[in-house]
């Protein structure tokens, strides 16, 4: 469907078929008209590809359309670039994750199950089902399977092989895949993330603990002898961008993997998520000294995940919690902060007094659940905040004439659909804006990709991929997922646009 002299796609090449006994997949994020990603498996010689229009499902509940493309070479699974202007699907293709698979059934044109293994998002049973539409396009739907693991009678028309662990921890020593100047860890240990709550929500306050919420960097940390890696939330390698939270080698005794906040306290000791801003996305070692001169950082940890190679997640907080402070011997960086006691009301209090930005609780019981939300962890912010993906800017009038007026914003809703949130203007300093106006300008897009932009905020906007997460402050939301009065709190490159997601659910016209 594309000139092959006008676009750098392979067409037609073969590539070696994938070493071992696995098959490969891939999964590419094309930016064309619209966001989506193309879910490709080996097959035969080929990639047999599904268009998926909201990626891939994150939860079994909800399955997402697939609609089957044509096969595509092997050669395709490697392919990053741009596809130029007036071919068909024009737009910036990236690989968003790719491996190999475990094949449990493949009935041809109908149903297809099987076992991803990737590098950057780890292992996930999927099954693709066909629901209708024509032989040219069809229709099927792509289901997240809700038990991990096969039964060994399956019916598939190949042997079942069993998937390799992905218990917390293994892999962490493989290689590391490039993405642009930062890497993304293979084998990535996802954190746990916590339900934002009103304290109201609390009703039964027995067997609950409580801890402060510090405002940073989420970051899993591995130390491996004298090694030292940490992995953000979304598995970008923060490593070098915080080359002096190495000593944490020095803090702990043998071989772990511990959760933790990478903050930047201000003169009183109290960290201050403007102040990390500073060092956020750096990765030159020049421009890290520089910014590392400026504004120092320390590592509160708050969990241990395993300990020794042995996984610790299926142990209860209380636990995990003592078992924490007994490895880890603090230093001028490394912390390991105090609970705040079993009272919630004490916990927000003490947390207002200190200016920091709410309390977490922790159910005292509860095992760590990697990479899930859960009611388990449940976090009260002072403040309502909510992460955002720009979309685009407006530019300003007066003295920002010149540079950007407003920030345009987006949420996915519950479909995946990025939708507009409004736009933001005020919290940045003149260094915000010219930093903003330079990552901006290297992502412009001809076209909006977010749904619901009204006509006034359009006319005379600059459009840009949706790539970048960021963070504001509000007073409210309206009934149709506007944000009201949002102040900008900074840029969130630990976290990537998939992740976002309202904070509080909707309800009478209002989040939180």
């Amino acid at each position: 469907m594309r000139d092959a002299a006008k676009t750098p796609e392979p067409m037609g090449e073969q590539a070696d078929a994938a070493s071992g006994s696995a098959p490969s997949f891939v999964i590419q994020e094309h930016h064309a008209t619209r966001l989506h990603h193309d879910f490709r498996l080996e097959r035969d010689g080929v990639l047999v590809s599904w268009a998926l229009p909201k990626g891939l499902p994150t939860d079994p509940g909800v399955n997402h359309l697939a609609v089957q493309t044509e096969d595509h070479p092997l050669a395709y699974g490697s392919f990053e670039g741009t596809i130029p202007k007036g071919e068909y699907g024009a737009g910036t293709v990236t690989i968003w994750d790719s491996g190999t698979y475990d094949l449990e059934k493949w009935r041809e044109g109908q149903e297809v199950i099987v076992t991803i293994h990737g590098h950057q998002h780890g292992s996930h049973r999927l099954a693709l089902i066909r629901t209708g539409g024509d032989d040219d396009k069809p229709q099927w739907l792509i289901h997240l399977m809700k038990d991990q693991t096969p039964h060994p009678e399956h019916d598939g028309s190949e042997p079942y092989r069993k998937p390799p662990s992905t218990s917390p921890g293994r892999g962490l020593r493989r290689g590391k895949t490039v993405v642009g100047t930062r890497t993304r860890s293979a084998g990535t240990v996802h954190p746990m993330l916590a339900t934002a709550a009103e304290p109201s929500e609390l009703r039964d306050r027995d067997g609950w603990r409580f801890e402060m919420k510090w405002d940073g960097f989420r970051a899993v940390a591995r130390v491996a002898g004298d090694e030292v890696t940490f992995t953000s939330r979304n598995g970008l390698d923060l490593t070098p961008t915080f080359p002096e939270l190495a000593v944490l080698a020095e803090a702990v005794r043998g071989d772990v993997v511990l959760d933790g906040e990478i903050v930047a306290p201000d003169e009183g000791g109290v960290p201050r998520f403007g102040r990390i801003q500073q060092r956020a996305g750096l990765t030159n070692p020049r421009d890290v000294e520089r910014a590392r001169k400026a504004v120092g950082v320390e590592y509160y940890v708050f969990d241990v995940l395993e300990e020794g190679g042995r996984s610790l997640t299926s142990l209860p907080y209380t636990e995990r919690r003592a078992r924490l402070e007994r490895l880890v011997r603090e230093n001028d960086l490394i912390r390991v902060p105090p609970e705040a006691g079993d009272d919630l009301e004490a916990a927000l209090a003490t947390s207002r007094e200190l200016g920091l930005e709410g309390v977490m609780a922790k159910r005292a019981d509860s095992p760590y659940r990697e990479g899930r939300r859960s009611r388990d962890w449940l976090k009260f912010r002072h403040t309502r905040a909510q992460e955002v993906v720009v979309a685009g800017w407006r530019p300003g009038n007066g003295v920002r004439a010149d540079t950007i007026g407003s920030l345009l914003l987006a949420i996915p809703d519950a479909d995946g659909a990025l939708r507009y949130a409004g736009r933001v203007g005020t919290g940045f300093s003149d260094r915000d804006l010219t930093a903003a106006r330079k990552r901006l300008d290297a992502i412009v897009t001809d076209a909006a990709e977010i749904e619901g932009v009204p006509r006034a905020d359009a006319r005379d906007a600059h459009w840009v991929r949706p790539e970048l997460v960021g963070e504001v402050e509000y007073s409210e939301a309206t009934g149709d997922g506007r944000l009201r009065h949002p102040v900008w709190r900074g840029w969130r490159f630990d976290k990537s646009p998939t992740e976002v997601r309202w904070e509080r659910t909707m309800e009478s016209g209002t989040v939180g």
